[in-house]
């Protein structure tokens, strides 16, 4: 399975064969993206009163100002358009565009669009993290909050600094190896920050994190989906099964896990209920559904 698909899943609760999303990747000039009608993730918890903020990939159309993430319910967006970009560069792989932004409305709501220039040279991994601790530190807890938080890693190409990577010593583990795992130890390393910045706040004791990977890692990838067989790209279980985990004080039942069969579209569903949203109070119609609440 392509990312794409995953994330508009995710982002509509709908199948890819409603949305159109069932081609494959979504190309940089390409003009498509996820239909206007459509009442994305954000949009729905905005709607009911969430702070919302999308920080990391969106991948989900840019080709009009109307299909980009501050425009489809997000109140601030930190991060890249495209499907990758090199980390330290914040260029495209294929064409060499700049793809860093900062997106937001000022003070008298009109649309910003800031590209960051001035951020090359510094990892994106560590860039995303530190602004979502920012984003939770500077949070009127009074309010309710949806952090969407889409790092890159480990996606191609293989980046890591050099410091980070010498901490993987072992002879015993190839070189490409050793990068793809610093590139997935920073991650790990952001989300135990991003937790701690959340317990900090106080704000852990009423929140759902919420973990999942987007596919399998690559047939000849230094990821591993074992016993599954294939990868990223095939419709074998090692492709289309992911990893997940929910944390939080909130849920009934802690400590074990789960092995029913569960879709991405699912996570719509259930943060619909969690929201208490109902769709019929607003004025833009919302399109069926095809996930189901996980806590039914």
């Amino acid at each position: 399975m392509s990312v794409v698909r995953r994330l508009e899943l995710l982002m509509t609760g709908r199948y890819a064969t409603r949305t159109g999303f069932w081609k494959g990747n979504l190309n940089a000039k390409e003009e498509f993206g996820l239909g206007l009608e459509e009442t994305l993730l954000p949009e729905m918890l905005k709607r009911n009163g969430y702070k919302t903020h999308g920080v990391g990939k969106w991948h989900c159309g840019s080709y009009t100002w109307d299909h980009t993430p501050a425009k489809r319910g997000f109140d601030t967006f930190f991060g890249l358009f495209l499907g990758g970009q090199n980390y330290y560069t914040h260029r495209d792989e294929v064409n060499g565009w700049l793809d860093f932004r900062e997106d937001y409305y000022d003070a008298n709501g009109n649309y910003v669009d800031d590209i960051r220039d001035d951020l090359g040279g510094r990892y994106n991994t560590y860039l995303f993290t530190n602004r979502s601790q920012k984003l939770i530190q500077n949070h009127d807890i009074s309010k309710p909050m949806f952090l969407y938080l889409a790092y890159t890693a480990p996606h191609i190409p293989d980046l890591a600094p050099a410091d980070d990577i010498k901490k993987f010593t072992s002879d015993s583990i190839q070189n490409s190896r050793k990068t793809y795992a610093t590139m997935v130890s920073i991650m790990d390393e952001g989300i135990g920050k991003v937790t701690d910045a959340l317990k900090e706040r106080g704000m852990m004791d009423n929140t759902i994190l919420v973990f999942t990977s987007d596919n399998g890692a690559r047939y000849s990838s230094k990821g591993s989906n074992f016993p599954l067989r294939g990868g990223k790209g095939s419709f074998l279980e090692g492709g289309v099964r992911g990893v997940a985990f929910v944390n939080s004080p909130l849920l009934q039942k802690t400590g074990y896990t789960n092995i029913n069969l569960h879709h991405v579209t699912d996570w719509y569903a259930t943060f619909q209920r969690l929201a208490n949203d109902n769709p019929e109070k607003h004025g833009k119609i919302q399109l069926p559904i095809d996930g189901v609440d996980y806590l039914d």
